[in-house]
């Protein structure tokens, strides 16, 4: 697979000759890729359903490091990438 957006993809301020932002269209197929949410806000917390995706049998036990414990009845989902939370 040829790398199409050589040098025109390590920043989001970088436009390719003919006008693109290739970071965005990453983002926007990482998005596709992705499972579907929903998030419900009530008066007493939030609800959230997540499609389950099959995980490969060759990812190993704790290596995704988007989805955490914050207790032991709750938790926490990161939707961002570990490039895009060095800039935040």
């Amino acid at each position: 697979m040829s790398s199409i957006g050589t040098g025109y993809d390590l920043s989001v301020t970088t436009f390719s000759p003919d006008g693109r932002v290739f970071q965005i269209e990453y983002a926007a197929k990482a998005v596709d890729n992705s499972g579907t949410v929903v998030g419900i806000r009530c008066k007493d917390g939030v609800v959230m359903g997540v499609e389950k995706l099959i995980a490969s049998k060759m990812m190993l036990p704790g290596s995704n490091r988007r989805i955490h414990s914050v207790h032991r009845h709750s938790g926490m989902v990161s939707s961002l990438s570990s490039s895009v939370l060095c800039f935040l």
